[in-house]
């Protein structure tokens, strides 16, 4: 048995065709392409999901003293003018 189920996806014609334009660019099919984006997004989707719902049992005062505590770790140190934020 396999481990695939077949979708019908309905979408506006325009993003079927940069769908369709881009996977033949990166040479795939558009239906590995669109497995590759919905996982990609998905994923990052429930990243967002997990730390949203990790932090929303902290305050902000916490949040922000246990940043301190953690940059008042970091030693000093110079760092060169093109990688600075100023």
């Amino acid at each position: 048995m396999s481990n695939t189920q077949v979708v019908t996806l309905r979408m506006p014609k325009e993003l079927k065709r940069r769908l369709d334009r881009e996977a033949k660019y990166q040479g795939v099919s558009i239906n590995q392409l669109a497995n590759y984006l919905v996982n990609i997004q998905l994923t990052h989707l429930e990243s967002v999901s997990i730390l949203e719902s990790r932090l929303e049992m902290k305050s902000i005062r916490s949040l922000k003293s246990r940043v301190k505590r953690t940059m008042d770790n970091i030693p000093e140190r110079s760092v060169s003018s093109w990688d600075s934020i100023n």
